[in-house]
């Protein structure tokens, strides 16, 4: 009995509030990325095999507005770089790495989601000494001439 009699008035006030008028949103301009795609990784895994003369690559995937992807393919060294105008998302597709990003040091493996904002150094080393891939985006749009490389020091030689 109680229930009911919460039930109802629930649904009398529900009903006393009576309807909200409907503002008018701003209207704002249309942006399409265009239709919907699918990329299979590891069809493109195959399609853009890790040169033997290179320790890694970027290949790029899409552009959209604001925003590009691609893979990075590492034999079992990202080394260390940053981006001044880019920050990026990394996701590890297939492998473990330690990662280094700004003053963090940190293990990743697969499936794992790491952010790198603009202006931080980063870089990955295979735990297992085996070769790994990333799927990045980069926003805003990658153009290839943002990307700076640290030069090792003794240590990491």
């Amino acid at each position: 009995m109680l229930k009911h009699s919460l039930l109802i008035l629930f649904l009398i006030a529900l009903i006393g509030c009576g309807k909200v008028e409907d503002k008018p949103v701003a209207s704002r301009p249309s942006i399409s990325p265009g239709p919907p795609q699918h990329w299979d990784l590891g069809d493109n895994l195959i399609k853009y095999p890790l040169p033997s003369d290179v320790e890694d690559i970027y290949v790029q995937l899409k552009q959209a507005p604001g925003f590009s992807f691609g893979m990075i393919r590492a034999r079992k060294r990202l080394s260390a770089r940053w981006h001044e105008d880019h920050e990026m998302l990394i996701y590890v597709y297939r492998g473990s790495a330690r990662f280094h990003v700004a003053d963090k040091d940190f293990y990743s493996s697969t499936g794992d989601i790491i952010y790198v904002p603009r202006g931080a150094v980063y870089s990955a080393e295979s735990v297992r000494d085996q070769p790994f891939d990333f799927l990045v985006m980069y926003q805003p749009v990658f153009d290839g001439n943002d990307i700076f490389y640290q030069k090792p020091t003794d240590k990491q030689k």
